[in-house]
This record gives structure tokens, sequence and C-alpha cells, in this order.
């Protein structure tokens, strides 16, 4: 199965890699009590509806939308729906922060104090992009917080025991900077990839029989704690469903009324899986126009499998026509060919 989900490109731009090991430090209570006392009520302003989003929809939209919205430069809207979305989906407080960083209308030092908290607070609930987040600030001196290498290193640890390859692999290059070979050898392994084999080999030659011993039972521990790489993906795929879902609420909204919020998730979520496996869907917007032609056909025609209609498989293969057109194009197809 291909996976389209990545990181957007505005997350490098938040949150751009000593000799102890991760066990040495409490990851959880010990670097929360580092944090300011923030709840979400003190953190989160409130905010106006707008023609995007309403408080009354559904969470994973809102998300969605507001991401699309930010990654559009529409951060005024993007700010409202992202704060609606907030309260379920702590990943909405990195863009928050970086609407913040880029507010005029306030000081340096109010925009750092805004920022840093939306930052710290979804950090204090154990999402991994914050926890990066933290790593970055810190490891710099940013948002109006000294520079901390040492602590900025231990929110590493804890955003790499999360599951975020990006900070596992930040976090191997420190300890092998470090000449911490034992932890360094063990986070590469847990990494897992093969580029990271020719780093392995190099830490390996660098040690002796007594750290490899240390290491393998180091990475024998982290293996046990590491948030899995098949949650990661799971929990990239839920996202997914909210994106896709957003899309279509931008591109062709009536497609999705008269779905409740699980019913759409399942509709979406099987659409997904079923167009990812297609071998001539390569892009996200065939996916979203599977999902868009499967729903409307069925919306007509309770369990119409598209994938049977010659014309409709052509249009999801032409990857010339545009959104749009392919849309319009199969509407027409769809209200002719099912009742």
């Amino acid at each position: 199965m291909r996976h389209f989900h990545c990181l957007p490109v505005v997350f490098s731009a938040l949150i751009l890699g000593c000799a102890s090991t991760p066990e040495q430090h409490d990851t959880t209570a010990d670097l929360n009590a580092t944090l300011p006392s923030l709840t979400l009520k003190t953190v989160l302003p409130s905010a106006e509806a707008n023609s995007y989003c309403t408080p009354q929809m559904d969470s994973d939209i809102l998300y969605g939308v507001g991401m699309q919205l930010f990654n559009a430069n529409d951060t005024e809207n993007a700010r409202s729906c992202l704060i609606f979305a907030a309260p379920e989906h702590n990943r909405a407080f990195c863009y928050l922060s970086l609407i913040a960083d880029r507010d005029q209308e306030k000081s340096q030092a109010e925009r750092d104090q805004e920022s840093f908290n939306y930052i710290a607070y979804a950090a204090s609930q154990n999402d991994w992009c914050a926890e990066y987040g933290m790593w970055r600030i810190y490891q710099i001196g940013s948002k109006g917080v000294e520079r901390d290498p040492e602590l900025a290193k231990r929110w590493l640890e804890r955003s790499a025991l999360h599951g975020y390859g990006e900070s596992q692999s930040a976090l191997a290059y420190r300890y092998e900077a470090d000449e911490d070979f034992v932890a360094g050898l063990a986070w590469t392994r847990i990494l897992g990839a093969d580029d990271d084999l020719e780093q392995q080999e190099r830490l390996r030659q660098q040690m002796d029989a007594k750290q490899l011993a240390a290491s393998d039972k180091l990475y024998e521990s982290l293996k046990k704690r590491v948030t899995s790489k098949e949650a990661m993906y799971a929990e990239a795929r839920e996202e997914d469903i909210g994106r896709y879902s957003a899309t279509i609420h931008l591109s062709d909204p009536e497609v999705l009324q008269g779905m409740e919020t699980e019913q759409r998730r399942d509709f979406i979520r099987q659409a997904m899986f079923t167009a990812l496996e297609l071998p001539y869907i390569e892009t996200r917007e065939q996916v979203t126009l599977y999902m868009v032609l499967s729903r409307r056909a069925q919306m007509l025609e309770p369990g119409a499998d598209i994938l049977q209609n010659p014309q409709l498989v052509a249009l999801l293969q032409d990857t010339e026509l545009s959104f749009e057109q392919a849309n319009a194009d199969a509407r027409r197809i769809i209200e002719n060919t099912y009742r």
C-alpha cells in the first residue's frame, strides 16, 4: 500500500540532533514540571465562526480545513477553524503557534508568549510534534526562553519515545556526536531504515563487546517503550480521514450531506484503503476523486461499485484532467448510469 501522508512542510519551519541514556529521565512527570501551568481554557482563545468553519462541525473536518487554509495562507480563517478543532486535536496547537508568530498586531514578547504556550500545552498532552517543537525551542533559545541544550535533549527523547522518526534520527546523531555509541546504536536500530545500516555499522566498529551487549540490552528495552511504526501509520491514516473529509467539504460539500459522523468516517476510511490499493492511483487528488465518485454513485444506488464502470475508471486514470473537470464529467456519467 502506498502512503501519501506526511507532515506538512510548515512543521519544518516551526521545529527544524552526554552520555546518559533515555532511561535516566522521567520523560513525563519531570518534563511536565518544567512547563508553565496551562489549561485548555487559559491557553485557547475564543473564535468566531466563518464561511468555512463553525464550532458545530466535526472536529476532524475542522482540523483538516484549518490545515488547508493555513497552507493557502488564509491564516485568519485558519485560526478560527483550528481553535474550534484544538480541544480534540492537539496537533492543531502547532499550527496555532505558527499563526501566533505571524501576528503583526502584537508585540514580539506577546507573540513569543502565545506561540510558546501553544506548543507547551500540546507537549504536556504528549503530542510528539509539540515535543519535537520544545526540543527546537530549547536547542536554539527562541520564543522568549533561554537556550538549554540538556532540557532540549530530554524533549527530543520524549518525542522519539512517542514514535516520531525525525526525533529518533536527531537523537541517534546527538548520541553519536556525544560519543555515547551505546545509545546511538540502539536508537539507530529503532529507526530501522535501510539507509541507517551504514550508520549502524560505523557505530559498531567503534564499540567493544561490552558496549555492544549494553546497546543490545538498551535496544530491547526501547522496543517495548517506543510507539511502534504500525501505531504511527495508524495515527496517520486516521488523520487522513479528516484531511480527505475536509478536502471534500471544501470542494464538493453536498457529497457528505446527510452522513452522521461515524458513517462518514467509516466511508472515507474504507474508500481510502480501496483507492490506495489501486495500481493507477498515484496522487491524493485521485484518491479524493474516487471518494467523491463512489459516494455520489451510492447516493443514487446503494452499494454501487464505480470500479465496475469503465468510463469512471478511465476518468480516475486520466491524470491530465483537473479534479474539477473529472468530477464534472463523472457526475454526468453517474446521473445517466445509476438510478
